[in-house]
């Protein structure tokens, strides 16, 4: 019994050791683009909906189970923020930024404006197979909020290809990327089923019509 008990406590001990070593450290940093003093805001991490409240404009450092593809996003009632972020994290690329401007008369403060940096576009069918068997591979829309159409919901069940989707305001790049990024989709659905996977979609996403 006792060497059980042993075996187990190592065991256990050996996970939790592994566990330790897959976890990335990951840094939030700020860029206030604002004259603005910065008092509040909440970042979340959207994979696991892990919500941290900021009072300060201030780099943290946030704990990741292990490196990968994630999501972000920050809102503030001060201001406009843009959280940019590389499309997989690891111990090298790890940082996530977060850029506040000011808050316009058509930002919305519940818009979400987060973007990753490193978006490929120039994906094989292979790689975007595989993507979709992982469920990671989604148009990327944007709108007056973060709500994701019905059709979509039933569209990824039916295809694997989900929705991302932002607010209405972006920089010109960002909208270039994601403007390839449906476009590239879009020619792997043409290729697969045809033109009647469009007819399932009544709000089209960026560059397809």
């Amino acid at each position: 019994m006792k060497k059980i008990f042993i075996t187990l406590i190592l065991a256990l001990t050996c996970i939790v050791t592994k566990a330790s070593e897959n976890e990335i450290i990951a840094e939030v940093v700020f860029e206030n683009l604002t004259n603005k003093e910065f008092t509040s805001g909440e970042f979340t991490i959207i994979n696991s909906n892990r919500k941290i409240e900021v009072n300060k404009a201030e780099s943290f450092k946030i704990t990741l189970p292990e490196k990968g593809k994630y999501q972000f996003s920050f809102v503030s009632d001060d201001f406009t923020a843009y959280t940019f972020y590389p499309t997989r994290i690891n111990t090298r690329k790890n940082t996530i930024t977060i850029r506040l401007t000011e808050k316009t008369e058509f930002s919305n403060s519940a818009g979400i404006y987060s973007f990753p940096m490193d978006l490929d576009t120039n994906l094989t069918d292979e790689q975007m197979e595989k993507r979709i068997s992982d469920g990671t591979l989604y148009f990327i829309m944007h709108g007056i909020d973060s709500s994701i159409p019905e059709e979509y919901v039933s569209f990824k069940e039916k295809y694997g290809i989900g929705l991302i989707k932002e607010n209405c305001v972006i920089d010109p790049m960002s909208f270039k990327k994601a403007t390839e990024n449906n476009q590239m989709i879009s020619d792997y659905l043409d290729k697969k089923y045809g033109s009647e996977w469009l007819t399932e979609l009544k709000a089209k996403p960026f560059g397809i019509k």
